[in-house]
């Protein structure tokens, strides 16, 4: 029957001849030799069937009666080598299959014995040995271990010293060797393994006859190998070998077999290779096709798809760079991210695809702008250097590479985390790298890259020669005619022309614009990367112009630039920096011939910059600045229009400048270099007669990341009648960043293993943190798609504002101090705006102020609550100095807004009026209401707070907030008090216990909770918050300038953070009494974003705050405490409350003009450090 099958091919035969044997050899139990031989035929015919069906059953029975045959076959019997070595086989078939390790094991193991039994003049030891040789091969690559592969050589060794020349199992026994001797340069990266790798497949293949069945499989590996030396060594001719062994192997193998794919990938890449290095388009076009193909042909459970999918992904990326299309590239990635899905992270070639899905994704971001796709990439590349050892040749390409995208989020984000980490990966690359590799000058060039940068960071020389010697080296280790010339010869001009900037060589100029002239023709049309090229290389010729005066540089410069921009696609991120750089080309010209089509040209060059909406925010932001400073330089040839178009421009940009996705300590960088911008605006709105854009602006610049804080816990009432599924995303969303966005900065990360050297490169905080922003981003995105959303949680108008007014007892006051002008805008319930003009008060003299008040404040000591003694008062000449600063306080600036809104003569009426104070820059750390005349010998001598009662709101959006979220006032209130008179570790404040018996005295002990003491843990009073609308602290504060949500209140057993306040404060908190120091303080360097405990109170829920500006004695407080109860019960039970207020305001007027009457008016640190805040 088995003979019948093997003429027909008919399973129905080979079943019964198996069913047939099997009960022959389970009839007979003796041990004679024809039994054997009828285990040996079952054995063979099983193996038939599990190779046609793949039954794993079968197999598993193959190896039961092998097993059988070799324990009933004597030591001594001639086939009992044989036997082993067949079981080995079938072990090694079952690990195939299963991938169980021991199965391997067992085969090493039965290899071993055959070989041992089997004399050298057997004509079988070379193919024992050969598959022994296999066996180990299988498990070095299985786990890594060298001494498996090192055996695992020897034995092939062995194997062809034992076959004759003439033998036609040396061909099989060369290949073996050669594959082994492969795989150790692929381990070890010696380039001597791989020269005899190739000797040995090339001399096996050349004696193997065409017809043989492996011949074609031969022929792949030995290109395959052939074109791995190409990479290394960089020979051509390797490459062109590889091609002719390719085709071959191609043309061999018929239509259906197993290992075509496989063939024609490896053709494919060997075309691929070719191409990037002679740039013939028809080597690639060849190359994408054949890869193509091989995945079609290959089903998705097969271990080789992966690698062909990332070919494939790699040619597809290669020709996006060539052809600069955009569909290959989303194709590439598709591949590669599918290559990646399907392989586990223990495969060896895991890095590899990784790899090439992280340089894909990084040129997408280098062409949306989609920062995600950043992220992406270095995460992917990330891992690839992590699972990479450093012995693999492979290593310093991911190093490079990941090194490369970091540079790339460097220049988008300008974390200098992301730059030493470049450069450390960089470095280690070049330093891994032997000086014959042929991607060494990459390697080198990245590595310049990275050092330029933080030359330009950093300024310092050694950065920038080490650079420009690492480019020059590229150079000189890259012959002609090979593509990546262009890049390394941009990249030494660019460090060339950074050197010369700071040396002023004109050797490094002139090498400078070489170098890129020579980039420039290397790179070919149509390529990406040639628009880049032209607009650096127009940046070498405009110095070279204002450097020599030469004109024809100057218009080489412009043309060169204007073909850039016209070269740059639709949208691409590019845009604005290459507007950019054409502008300020432009403007050389400009300001040689002063003509007004070529300042119209400069600005809109500018302005077109500044609407790009992809690309570095921060270069949108340089070419409004830009557009502003060229408008006021040129009056003539500017319009009011044009002027506060441009500065509206910038208040476009500031929330991607001071972007969410940033740390909170990055977020308040950003806003200090952005307050003097928004001033200026305002400035020129108020000059150009726009008061209520002045106000817009004044509002969309302020209390930035207060804002962002706010807008996490908006209420979605609206949103969530209309698009439920769309509020609850957001709101899920909102609370994650609520946790994320409070970081000050993001912790650093444990360096990449791998990455020597490298102290941050695993940032994973910060890059879910940028995920999470995208997410929310997204959904807002969605939301304001939706009719009647189109405005959801966007900067607000004017007109959204003003209800924030409605009802107000008094305006809001704004105060813009700016170098060219000093202004007031009052905001009045109507809706009316008032200018006043300041003509007393300038910028130098604001800051004097704030200087002298916060150095003397610093000489009386007080930043802390502390049991004053009688000698801790003001130093001998300070309370003059107080009063000569309020006094010009009051004549520069609170007497004009006085006078102008007619309020000098109201000090008569029974009810005074109430501003609400918004200033701006050093005003902000001033006593604004204690503003006044002092010390004259006159009886009756002008104080703000004899015509005003004065309150503070750290933005209008903050005040709107407090309005809208005031449910109801509450008549008799309950009240939660927390007394702190010895925190461990803090200084005593025994004052705090008389501040409790008298609240005990004013307030309803029926509806009050005093947590003191010992009782006022952190979980206590976070508890008791959500159950009282009022809520008294009596204890230290802190102030946490680098992130204002870890500021804190210090209670028994830790800090009571506002981080912690966020999401458990009730929703009719109401009132809070910051009795406590460094509750108003602000920082100098960000006045604008209110960065104390008052604004964090109002952020967390709270409608009205009283806090202090600097430090209160301990004596001090309780005169104000009782006072401002009392005053606020009366102004309650009399229901003498203007609707949306709380009564607070008037309240601490009356307690603070209490405390004034008790210590004296120039007493002026006890009494002017009591603010109020909200409504």
């Amino acid at each position: 029957m088995f003979a019948a099958y093997e003429v027909s091919q008919d399973r129905v035969l080979l079943d019964e001849a198996i069913d047939a044997m099997r009960t022959v050899v389970n009839l007979d139990l003796s041990l004679q030799p024809a039994r054997l031989k009828w285990l040996w035929k079952l054995v063979i015919m099983m193996g038939i069937r599990f190779q046609c069906l793949g039954d794993v059953t079968d197999l598993e029975e193959s190896i039961s009666y092998e097993r059988l045959a070799v324990k009933q076959t004597p030591d001594g019997n001639p086939d009992k080598p044989v036997l082993l070595n067949n079981l080995g086989e079938l072990f090694r078939s079952r690990f195939d299959h299963l991938g169980d390790i021991g199965d391997i094991e067992a085969a090493i193991s039965y290899g071993h014995l055959a070989v041992d039994m089997t004399p050298d003049d057997c004509p079988n030891k070379p193919i024992f040995l050969n598959n022994l040789g296999s066996f180990l091969q299988y498990r070095f690559d299985e786990l890594g271990k060298l001494d498996d592969l090192e055996s695992a050589i020897l034995i092939h060794y062995r194997a062809i010293e034992l076959v004759p020349d003439d033998h036609p199992h040396r061909a099989l026994s060369l290949i073996k060797l050669g594959g082994s001797l492969y795989s150790r340069f692929d381990r070890l990266g010696q380039v001597s393994d791989l020269e005899d790798a190739i000797s040995y497949e090339r001399l096996g293949v050349n004696l193997m006859p065409d017809n043989h069945p492996d011949k074609p499989t031969l022929l792949s590996d030995l290109g395959d190998s052939l074109r791995t030396r190409f990479k290394r060594l960089g020979q051509v001719s390797d490459l062109e070998e590889a091609i002719v062994h390719g085709h071959l192997a191609v043309d061999l193998t018929p239509e259906g077999h197993p290992e075509r794919p496989t063939r024609l990938t490896n053709l494919g890449c060997s075309l691929q290779a070719r191409f990037e290095r002679l740039d013939d388009l028809d080597d690639l076009q060849s190359a994408i096709i054949l890869e193509r193909l091989a995945v079609e042909l290959t089903p998705d459970d097969s271990p080789n798809k992966p690698i062909f999918l990332n070919n494939l992904g790699g040619s597809l990326f290669d020709r996006f760079e060539r052809l600069n299309s955009l569909e290959d590239l989303q194709d590439a990635i598709s591949v590669e991210r599918t290559a990646v899905d399907l392989t586990s992270d223990d495969d060896p070639d895991k890095p590899i695809w990784l790899n090439s899905l992280g340089g894909s994704l990084q040129r997408r971001f280098d062409h949306l702008g989609d920062l995600g796709d950043l992220d992406a990439a270095v995460s992917a590349q990330r891992k690839a250097v992590e699972l990479t050892p450093d012995e693999h040749p492979d290593k310093p390409m991911w190093l490079s590479n990941f090194g490369g995208s970091l540079q790339r989020r460097l220049d988008r984000l300008g974390d200098p985390v992301d730059l030493d980490d470049a450069i450390d990966a960089n470095r280690l690359a070049v330093e891994l790298a032997l000086d014959d590799h042929a991607e060494k000058p990459l390697w080198l060039n990245n590595l310049g890259g990275s050092l330029q940068r933080r030359f330009e960071r950093l300024g310092e020389l050694d950065d920038i020669d080490d650079a420009i010697s690492a480019q020059y080296r590229a150079l000189d280790l890259t012959s002609d005619g090979q593509p990546n010339k262009a890049i390394w010869f941009h990249n030494l001009g660019t460090s060339l022309q950074s050197r010369f900037q700071c040396t002023e060589d004109l050797d490094d100029l002139e090498g400078a614009i070489s170098a890129k002239e020579l980039a420039v023709e290397l790179t070919p049309e149509g390529h990406a990367d040639k628009p880049m090229r032209l607009s650096d290389l127009g940046g070498s010729l405009r110095a070279s112009f204002e450097r020599y005066g030469k004109f024809n540089d100057l218009d080489k410069a412009i043309t060169v630039q204007k073909l850039a921009v016209e070269l740059t696609p639709n949208a691409h991120p590019d845009t604005p920096i290459r507007l950019y750089n054409l502008a300020v080309t432009l403007r050389a010209r400009f300001e040689h011939n002063q003509t007004r089509s070529h300042f119209e040209e400069v600005v809109n060059k500018f302005m077109a910059a500044t609407v790009q909406s992809l690309g570095t925010p921060s270069v949108r932001l340089y070419s409004a600045v830009e557009s502003v400073r060229l408008l006021n330089q040129h009056p003539g040839y500017s319009s009011a229009n044009s002027i506060l178009l441009a500065h509206s421009r910038i208040l476009d940009v500031l929330p991607e400048i001071v972007w969410l996705g940033h740390s909170i300590s990055r977020r308040y960088e950003e806003t200090a270099q952005i307050g003097e911008l928004v001033n200026a605006a305002v400035a020129a709105a108020i000059r150009l007669n726009e008061p209520s854009r002045a106000v817009e602006w004044l509002e969309a610049g302020r209390s930035l990341v207060w804002s962002q804080v706010l807008s996490l816990r908006v209420p979605m009432d609206g949103l969530k009648e209309h698009h439920p599924e769309l509020a609850s995303m957001l709101q899920a969303i909102s609370h994650e960043l609520q946790q994320s966005a409070s970081l000050a900065s993001f912790p650093k990360g444990k360096p990449a293993e791998g990455c020597h050297g490298s102290g941050t490169a695993a940032n994973e905080v910060a890059q879910h943190h940028r995920e999470l922003v995208r997410h929310y981003e997204n959904v807002l995105a969605s939301i304001r798609s939706r009719p009647g959303f189109d405005d959801f949680l966007r900067p607000a108008k004017l007109a959204r504002l003003m209800p924030a007014l409605e009802n107000a007892d008094g305006p809001v006051v704004f105060i813009n101090v700016h170098s060219s002008s000093c202004d007031a805008l009052a905001l009045f319930p109507d809706s009316s705006i008032t200018h006043i003009a300041l003509p007393e008060l300038n910028q130098s003299r604001a800051h004097s102020l704030r200087t002298v008040w916060m150095r003397h404040l610093e000489l009386c000591n007080n930043r802390a609550r502390a049991a004053m003694s009688p000698d801790m008062v003001s130093p001998r000449g300070s309370t003059s100095i107080f009063g000569r600063a309020l006094g010009r306080l009051w004549a520069w600036v609170m007497h004009p807004i006085l006078q102008s809104l007619d309020l000098i003569n109201e000090s008569n009426l029974d009810r005074l009026s109430h501003i609400t104070w918004c200033p701006t820059g050093p005003l902000t750390q001033l006593p604004l209401h204690a503003a006044g005349i002092y010390g004259a010998s006159q009886e009756h001598q002008p104080h703000l707070f004899d015509y005003v009662v004065s309150s503070y709101t750290p933005s209008l959006s903050a005040l709107l907030h407090c309005r809208q979220s005031l449910h109801a006032r509450h008549s008799k209130p309950s009240v939660l008090v927390i007394a702190q008179p010895e925190t461990p570790g803090l200084p005593r404040l025994p004052g705090t216990r008389d501040e409790c018996t008298r609240l005990r005295t004013v307030l309803p002990t029926s509806t009050c909770t005093f947590l003191d003491h010992k009782q006022g843990t952190v979980d206590a009073s976070l508890v008791a918050m959500r159950q009282h609308p009022w809520v008294h602290l009596a204890c230290h504060g802190s102030q946490n300038v680098a992130d204002p949500t870890q500021s804190a209140f210090a209670l028994y057993d830790g800090p009571l953070t506002l981080s912690a306040l966020m999401g458990t404060t009730a929703d009719d908190a109401e009132l809070a009494f910051l009795s406590a120091c460094q509750t108003a303080v602000g920082d100098e360097k960000i006045p604008e974003e209110s960065v104390h405990l008052a604004a964090g109170m109002l952020a967390v829920g709270f409608k009205g705050v009283v806090a202090t500006m600097w430090s209160i004695g301990d004596a001090d407080a309780p005169i104000v405490v009782e006072a401002y109860y009392k005053a606020l019960n009366n102004i309650r039970e009399t229901n003498n409350v203007s609707s949306g207020g709380t009564g607070a305001a008037y309240a601490l007027h009356e307690a603070v003009k209490t405390l004034r009457g008790k210590v004296g008016e120039s007493s002026f640190t006890k009494w002017a450090p009591f603010v109020h805040f909200g409504v």
